[in-house]
């Protein structure tokens, strides 16, 4: 019996401070983008830079693993939605100009908020 597709929203704070952190948010959503829910991540705090060009290139969640910027094209190419939270641009001293060419959607802090409440499920990273 096919399942009602869900909106799911994943928080990710992890970033290449923290490699073994990052791979699982992007295993799930592609999961469950694959299943027909409507997936979107919010990059917040750390997880902010591994948007930035080049930097995903270089960050595995284990020594002879996948970068994790494969994790994140085939995120976008399940039709993952990614939103970044604009604040954290300035917290890790990042220029809009500098994120990965796929990625544009700047949010306010209020966006968390809003989302989560209209959403089915919110997991955090």
């Amino acid at each position: 019996m096919p399942v009602e597709p869900k909106k799911i929203l994943m928080m990710l704070t992890s970033g290449p401070g923290t490699p073994e952190r990052c791979a699982a948010p992007f295993f799930f959503a592609i999961g469950a983008a694959k299943m027909g829910h409507d997936v979107s991540l919010f990059f917040t705090m750390q997880a902010t830079q591994l948007l930035k060009q080049g930097v995903a290139d270089h960050v595995c969640a284990r020594e002879d693993g996948q970068p994790i910027s494969q994790f994140i094209q085939r995120a976008l190419d399940s039709g993952v939605k990614f939103y970044i939270c604009s604040a954290s641009l300035e917290l890790n001293d990042i220029d809009q100009t500098e994120l990965i060419e796929q990625v544009d959607n700047l949010v306010s802090s209020t966006f968390l908020t809003k989302r989560g409440l209209e959403s089915d499920l919110v997991l955090s990273f």
